[in-house]
């Protein structure tokens, strides 16, 4: 009698483990070792510095896109870092998911252990650098893969000739000078001639 007991509340310890602990459907071991990494800021920090250098890379985009001034973009990045610290609860859910998603209880398992780790938290600190220069590399090949391909280009495609000077426009009520050329619209296409 004391083993069917002892066997039913294992069993019934071993499904409340694979029991859904969220609407996602993921098991409660699961989503638990999912925060935890998130927690430890795998893939990335939701906190301080590492906010302000994604409300950074945002902010260069836009200056450049928005023509913001110095002043504007400031404003922009502290804007960008607060919201973004607002939504970090729903960020932190959606990583969460996305690592239940990929991963089963064993590799969340592994990946908890080694970056609790002293050698993983030595590879976290420096997996920005290394990205920071993969990204580098990256960005000057494919600036000179974009300037040999426009040479290619222009090696075998003819320079089309210079576009004619255009006619200024009259000010509103002048009349054009007589004998002068008068430029006439090409005619809408399906028009008739």
């Amino acid at each position: 009698m004391i083993r069917t007991v002892i066997a039913v509340v294992a069993a019934a310890g071993a499904l409340a483990a694979c029991q859904p602990a969220d609407p996602s459907g993921a098991p409660a071991s699961e989503v638990r070792l999912a925060k935890k990494l998130v927690d430890a800021g795998v893939p990335i920090p939701l906190e301080g510095e590492a906010v302000q250098q994604l409300a950074y890379q945002q902010v260069q985009g836009m200056m450049f896109q928005d023509g913001l001034s110095p002043e504007q973009a400031r404003q922009v990045m502290m804007g960008i870092s607060k919201n973004l610290e607002a939504a970090s609860p729903e960020i932190k859910e959606e990583m969460i998911k996305s690592f239940t998603d990929q991963f089963n209880v064993k590799e969340l398992e592994l990946l908890v252990k080694f970056v609790t780790s002293k050698e993983g938290q030595a590879v976290q600190e420096k997996m920005p650098l290394v990205g920071q220069g993969a990204s580098e590399v990256l960005q000057k090949r494919a600036q000179e893969a974009g300037v040999k391909a426009l040479a290619d280009l222009r090696a075998v495609w003819p320079t089309p000739p210079a576009p004619a000077p255009a006619q200024p426009a009259l000010p509103p009520g002048a009349a054009p000078v007589p004998g002068a050329p008068v430029a006439v619209p090409p005619p809408a296409p399906g028009a008739p001639n």
